[in-house]
């Protein structure tokens, strides 16, 4: 765990740059994170003018082994995002925002790895499937798709019989 902490104390006035390699290990503390396969650099920016310590913390590379939407079979896709951070020492028992990292006084750290994680998942493309070849076409395994298509059920749209009076008005 201890490899995504930035040592607050060792930060200096102005801007501090970190690099961090993300691979299949980083996931192995997250057991029901669909992600296992990765090969993402995360990289944060430390932004320090006297009291104020802001983070931009961004992720860029590739996720492996997930699944397409259309066939079932593993694909990579590419991941890039970035989000801001405001890291504010204090006293107080306060909980963190999206937009405030709150951090005792007495700690002099701040681990990332959470941060990462939740960018990563968040900014999963929501569609997967196979990018299309050079002509338009998709790469999807065809065996699949129509093994799909097969057994799909097709649902017809009928309508509620109580509505069909209104098929009939002229709203103008």
């Amino acid at each position: 765990m201890s490899d995504y902490k930035i040592n607050l104390g060792a930060i200096t006035n102005g801007s501090n740059l970190f690099s961090f390699e993300i691979k299949d290990t980083f996931f192995d503390a997250y057991a029901f994170s669909e992600v296992r396969n990765a090969d993402i650099t995360a990289t944060a920016l430390l932004e320090k003018n006297s009291k104020k310590l802001e983070l931009n913390l961004s992720i860029d590379g590739q996720i492996h082994k997930l699944l397409c939407d259309l066939c079932a079979e593993e694909l990579s896709m590419d991941i890039s995002a970035e989000t801001k951070v405001i890291i504010q020492k204090t006293n107080d028992n306060l909980f963190s925002t999206d937009e405030i990292f709150y951090v005792k006084t007495s700690e002099n750290s701040i681990d990332l790895k959470q941060l990462i994680f939740e960018l990563i998942v968040l900014n999963i493309p929501k569609k997967r499937q196979h990018a299309l070849n050079n002509k338009g076409n998709s790469v999807c395994n065809k065996e699949m798709i129509n093994l799909v298509n097969k057994y799909t059920k097709k649902k017809e749209n009928t309508s509620d019989s109580r509505w069909d009076v209104l098929k009939d008005l002229n709203l103008k």
